[in-house]
């Protein structure tokens, strides 16, 4: 017994030095951060929320000045507004963010994982899911199902532990925080009330969770005829790392023969199949590899555990061959290998060294001085054109302006109009070769617009005229009153599960 508990420290001890090392050169890449192209839209919403003094209902600053009903989940934005409102800029919340979750999401598994199966293979787990960078990048590009990737594994570990009320606030924030992270989350209860009967009272309980989501819901269904889902570009690059596939493929079988609380990773693996059909990229490449990468752990810890006293070493050395070896990866051209493109060559090199098409950023110091002027040229409820929409979002969130497009269309505007014409200020971006210099002479003849500033970057048009202004955001409930309830639920849950964790028993 004393000889597995040293094990176990030992264990521990390089998980939390894996960890550091990990948070360290992930903060060196701090100038870097946000990534294209979701953070930019938190980052927007953020500012209304704090604008308006919380969660918002109606986003009147994309498709301004009629703006649009506001479809994302509020936990993430209010979060980002409580920064802002401390008094940090935008670009310094945004960063936190970029730099935290993701770390945040490592210390999870392992912690989740040792809960479930011993510190062994929460070790392998945790290594396993530093090795795909593609992985650590989208984690940081779509925060929010980060977060809900976090709540989703102390989900598991509330209802493993028997603690219904624990996991039915964790399943309402879960709900409050990603539009799809929640139906993985209702597959996995359903699938495991299916097929482990020992957990299936507390998971039948656990569904109270769901009375808390009724206003977010009713919400939602009231705008259901807004909201489509837009086919993306990163469904045509996906990234596979072969070696945690066959991992995963070892894990599948040893959870399939072992089942207990291997189950929840079966479960979580069906969970994710709701990506497959809209979003391969994030159900392979993205947030759907959790569960792969969970399965990876638990097949590299059954080839260690036959040589049980030789463990260590054997997980060492599988640990180096899965950051050596090439992953695939699709291009235009078709299916390509790449040699060094796992996280540690990326990681022990500056942003950009090698080649990755997601470890991209809007934020310069050229797009920040724009953003500075932008704001100087224009009063805050004053609207934003541009010839670029994505770019365009990072411009008028660092400025805190609104704007007449958008940068996510799933939720279409109020009512259509020429949104040129709705703009105040027309920031014509001069850096896409594929587009003209400066504004072409049929806009130019088409509206009456002033030059009124230039960089390397971009011209700026003054329109003249009387034209509407943007609505200030209106807050559905106070921000003070919302941090209120999620610090007692997080306090609560964090007691709930750190004593139904007391007299857990610690495995190898």
């Amino acid at each position: 017994m004393s000889g597995e508990t040293s094990f176990s420290r030992t264990f521990t001890w390089l998980a939390f030095v894996s960890v550091a090392a990990f948070a360290l050169l992930w903060l060196a890449r701090w100038p870097t951060f946000p990534l294209v192209l979701d953070p930019y839209y938190h980052l927007m919403i953020a500012n209304q929320v704090a604008q308006a003094g919380g969660p918002i209902a109606y986003e009147w600053w994309e498709f301004a000045p009629e703006g649009r009903p506001h479809l994302y989940p509020p936990l993430l934005h209010v979060l980002l507004a409580a920064g802002i409102k401390l008094g940090l800029s935008p670009l310094t919340v945004i960063r936190l963010a970029s730099t935290v979750l993701l770390p945040t999401l490592l210390v999870s598994i392992w912690a989740v994982v040792r809960r479930l199966f011993g510190s062994l293979t929460a070790l392998c787990c945790l290594w396993m899911a530093m090795v795909p960078f593609s992985f650590h990048l989208h984690s940081t590009i779509t925060l929010a199902a980060t977060l809900g990737m976090i709540l989703l594994l102390w989900m598991m570990v509330a209802l493993e532990s028997n603690r219904w009320f624990s996991a039915g606030l964790l399943l309402a924030l879960l709900s409050y925080t990603h539009l799809g992270i929640p139906i993985v989350a209702l597959t996995l209860m359903a699938v495991m009330a299916v097929i482990r009967s020992q957990t299936r009272k507390t998971i039948f309980k656990a569904f109270w969770g769901l009375f808390l989501v009724l206003p977010w819901g009713m919400h939602l269904w009231n705008h259901r005829e807004v909201f489509h889902v837009v086919p993306r570009m990163e469904n045509e690059m996906l990234e596979l790392v072969p070696i945690i596939l066959v991992f995963s493929a070892i894990g599948f079988w040893h959870c399939c023969k072992q089942r207990g609380s291997h189950l929840w990773l079966l479960a979580m693996l069906a969970g994710f199949l709701w990506f497959s059909k809209h979003h391969a990229f994030r159900w392979l490449s993205g947030e759907g590899m959790l569960p792969i990468i969970l399965l990876a752990g638990v097949g590299m810890c059954a080839v260690a555990q036959p040589v049980r006293r030789h463990a260590l070493w054997v997980t060492g050395f599988l640990f180096a061959i899965s950051i050596v070896l090439p992953t695939r990866i699709q291009t235009p051209k078709g299916w390509q290998w790449r040699w060094q493109d796992t996280a540690a060559w990326h990681l022990l090199h500056a942003p950009g060294t090698v080649s990755k098409a997601l470890d991209a950023s809007f934020t310069t110091h050229l797009t920040e001085h724009l953003a500075q002027t932008t704001a100087s040229l224009t009063q805050p409820d004053e609207i934003l054109w541009s010839n670029f929409s994505y770019a365009m979002g990072s411009i008028a969130a660092l400025a805190k302006r609104p704007m007449s497009s958008a940068m996510l269309n799933e939720v279409a505007p109020a009512t259509f109009r020429d949104p040129i014409q709705a703009a105040h200020l027309i920031i014509w971006f001069k850096v896409d070769e594929r587009l003209p210099g400066s504004l072409p002479s049929s806009i130019l003849k088409s509206y009456s617009l002033t030059r009124v500033a230039e960089d390397d970057l971009a011209i700026l048009y003054r329109q003249q005229g009387q034209r509407l202004r943007a609505h200030f955001p209106q807050a559905v409930l106070p921000l003070g009153v919302i941090l209120g309830f999620l610090g007692a639920a997080l306090g609560f849950i964090g007691q709930d599960l750190l004593r139904s964790g007391k007299n857990a028993v610690s495995k190898l």
